[in-house]
């Protein structure tokens, strides 16, 4: 009889407990859990905007980083080379990651956000003005621990033996390549919706506890140090490099001399000596050679002639790529 009515009394217990449950517990989570995710999303996406817009400048000049680059580039001239703007990498990195996979990315924005980014009710969880974009810097200076002092004496020395390399006129190379303004960093600030207004079971929210996420901002940082300038053609990349060899100077002071029928002052003085190795066809002050192969690597062709001028694979000594 007495079980009897213990049983009796715990009828419901179980439903209840569920209810109780449901109510504190459950319903919560099924609602804070994939609020928890998509923040987590839209953290992501702050994060690889920032790294897009950082890691373009790797590849794409500007204004500024074209102006730094080195004397003989004259590649600039035939706009051979990618330019994008700060504020067109800003535009990028908002239409390419905030906004859907199918949606255009170039133009400009006409709405912002995903479908994925919304509450519980629907509402937006981002849209912004169209106006909040990365804050892209470009050509900063490098990086320096030292407060700026290493930075200015590297830059210093660079300045000096530009300055040696070009006060000469009669020189054909100038090494003016060191530069310290190869630093590019990002800023991304994803600014929130706040999170819809909970209400109790009587329409009211007397109680219930704030989310917080009033001013709520997905922050990101990226940086990138990379210096923008790459050789334009070999024969640039041989002529600031000569500018470093200070034999390269007696050449040049040869070649101010041109007498027709002998050549150049170089040539004179090899026949003044009778020594023919002394001739500019055989040596050749500051000779540098872009083409790090070793000899044994190259062969002479039968065919084409090792002198074609249309043979691209054969060099000015007759030695020519297998």
């Amino acid at each position: 009889m007495k079980n009897l009515q213990g049983c009796r009394q715990q009828l419901g217990q179980a439903m209840t407990e569920m209810v109780v449950a449901s109510a504190f517990v459950v319903v919560p989570l099924f609602l804070i859990v994939p609020m928890v995710g998509k923040y987590i999303d839209m953290k992501h996406a702050a994060v690889s905007s920032a790294r897009y817009a950082a890691w373009e400048r790797t590849v794409y000049f500007n204004t500024a980083t074209l102006d730094n680059q080195p004397s003989g580039f004259t590649g600039f001239s035939a706009g051979h080379f990618p330019v994008k703007s700060n504020g067109t990498l800003a535009s990028e990195a908002q239409l390419r990651i905030f906004s859907e996979a199918s949606d255009p990315v170039t133009g400009s924005a006409t709405k912002l956000g995903r479908e994925f980014w919304t509450y519980h009710n629907g509402g937006s969880m981002y849209s912004p003005p169209l106006t909040e974009k990365a804050s892209v810097n470009s050509n900063q200076y490098t990086p320096d621990k030292t407060a700026g002092i290493a930075r200015t004496l590297v830059q210093g020395l660079g300045s000096v033996v530009s300055f040696i390399t070009g006060i000469l006129p009669f020189s054909s190379s100038k090494f003016d390549a060191i530069n310290m303004r190869g630093a590019t960093d990002v800023s991304v600030g994803m600014s929130v919706e706040p999170t819809p207004t909970f209400t109790n079971l009587r329409g009211d929210t007397a109680g219930l506890v704030d989310t917080g996420t009033q001013g709520l901002t997905m922050l990101a940082k990226a940086g990138v140090l990379s210096q923008t300038w790459s050789a334009g053609g070999g024969a640039h990349l041989q002529s600031q490099a000569q500018a470093l060899a200070p034999t390269k100077l007696i050449g040049d002071i040869f070649n101010l001399i041109s007498i027709p029928g002998i050549g150049s002052g170089q040539d004179l003085v090899a026949a003044a000596l009778l020594t023919p190795e002394f001739s500019s066809s055989n040596l050749v002050f500051g000779q540098m050679d872009i083409d790090a192969l070793p000899r044994d690597k190259f062969a002479v062709p039968e065919f084409p002639a090792a002198d074609d001028p249309n043979n691209s694979l054969c060099n000015d000594k007759g030695f020519c790529r297998e």
